[in-house]
């Protein structure tokens, strides 16, 4: 435990200083929404249905920048080499690097939805606990894939493309289950419907979370 808060803390601290990928994928995310929100303006029928994916959207595309942007640095700066050699385990750095993204995730969160709700005249209805457990469950899938498959590809060339490539056959169903959950619950609609999407949701944040923990060592082995 002592491991894993010096390296979140480190995490936290170098983004905090240098604000290097947080403020990337805000302004992606950003830019995103805004062109969005264009073209939904003139979809009135549709524009409630459609805002939940474009969010997702928005949310995997900017997660992917800003997890590029935070590996790259870390691989030109030679840090990563020196955690390798510290004598902590593989998965204690996998759950560090993982929490500090889920963070940034849950940051692009708080910014991007209410920029979905004023820009696509969405009347959202959702109570605020269902918010807070889709947001957090898509994020948890997000950051546990985002943070083992960019840790495969940032020493590789062309490693923006790589990752996203190969994350987003991984978190399709991911996208798709918390469209379908936004969607519903933008509506006011927390039913049976829902609670499907959900579970659905928290399924794969286990099923990635705990395969990212045991699947890191051979991940970063060079």
């Amino acid at each position: 435990m002592a491991a894993f808060w010096w390296l979140l803390q480190k995490d936290l601290v170098t983004e905090f200083r240098a604000r290097q990928s947080w403020p990337t994928m805000v302004l992606l995310g950003g830019v995103i929404a805004m062109v969005f929100g264009l073209q939904l303006d003139g979809l009135t029928e549709t524009r409630q249905a459609l805002a939940g994916t474009m969010l997702w959207i928005a949310t995997f595309f900017a997660a992917m920048t800003g997890l590029d942007r935070s590996f790259a640095l870390e691989r030109q700066d030679g840090c990563w080499e020196c955690l390798r050699s510290y004598p902590i385990s593989s998965t204690t750095l996998y759950l560090a690097k993982f929490a500090s993204q889920a963070l940034a995730l849950a940051l692009l969160q708080v910014v991007l939805t209410p920029l979905f709700i004023v820009l696509c005249h969405v009347a959202w209805q959702a109570p605020w606990w269902a918010t807070l457990l889709v947001a957090a469950l898509g994020n948890v899938c997000l950051a546990a894939v985002g943070t083992m498959i960019g840790a495969l590809t940032s020493g590789m060339k062309h490693s923006g493309g790589l990752l996203v490539a190969v994350a987003l056959p991984l978190t399709v169903p991911v996208l798709l289950a918390a469209a379908d959950a936004t969607r519903l619950m933008s509506a006011g609609q927390c039913d049976s419907a829902w609670w499907r999407w959900t579970n659905l949701l928290a399924v794969f944040a286990a099923i990635y979370l705990s395969a990212g923990a045991v699947l890191f060592e051979f991940v970063v082995e060079d």
